[in-house]
């Protein structure tokens, strides 16, 4: 079945898209880009609309070992062997943090430079990242500095995480109470018990 003109531009764009950013330096896979740089994983976002000239997303990051963890946590440790796609797109994987979103307009003509000055915007702040955020405890100060957009959720898990892998489980306790107490069930479900479940009893084994 033929694709609408603008359904086509924007196939076309996603496809450009993908070679630009191979040439710098990073994966792709559906529709975002992808790599992990020493202990962090890197995703960006990308969506396009052929009807506005336009490509919007979002930068966003996560310590590899959060991962690693929660899949220990919830009995799903052979995940640990798939692609690092699967940190971005996974069915069960902790959401990363957001760095900043974006949203250019862009010159089809031009459309070349301007996806590979969004990679340049893009790179910069992952240097920045890289530079300042060099431990876990810098990463917790930057989810308490930068507070989420989409939902208070993503933080809190992120918040749940970063204090088992660093083991402080007392601190880990206390947001999974806050965080049952307040949101109920959590997004992920395993039987009869949930991830907070879960993390909980590992604390107590663990603590």
């Amino acid at each position: 079945m033929k694709l609408s003109l603008n359904k086509q531009k924007e196939k076309d764009w996603y496809s450009l898209i993908k070679e630009i950013a191979k040439t710098n330096g990073w994966k792709f896979n559906g529709w975002f880009a992808y790599k992990a740089v020493k202990d962090y994983f890197y995703e960006a976002n990308f969506f396009t609309s052929g009807i506005d000239n336009s490509i919007s997303g979002s930068l966003n990051f996560k310590p590899l070992i959060i991962d690693e963890v929660f899949w220990e946590i919830v009995d799903l440790e052979d995940n640990k062997k798939k692609p690092l796609s699967f940190r971005g797109n996974g069915a069960f994987v902790i959401s990363s943090k957001n760095v900043f979103e974006f949203n250019q307009n862009v010159i089809p003509d031009n459309l070349n430079n301007d996806i590979n000055n969004l990679f340049d915007k893009i790179n910069i702040e992952v240097d920045k990242i890289q530079s300042t955020i060099t431990d876990l405890d810098k990463f917790e100060k930057y989810i308490g500095q930068y507070p989420s957009k989409r939902s208070k959720w993503v933080d809190c898990d992120l918040l749940i995480m970063t204090s088992i892998v660093q083991n402080n489980y007392d601190k880990a306790i206390l947001l999974l109470e806050y965080a049952k107490k307040e949101r109920g069930m959590c997004s992920w479900g395993f039987g009869d018990k949930d991830f907070y479940d879960l993390a909980r009893e590992y604390c107590q084994r663990h603590g």
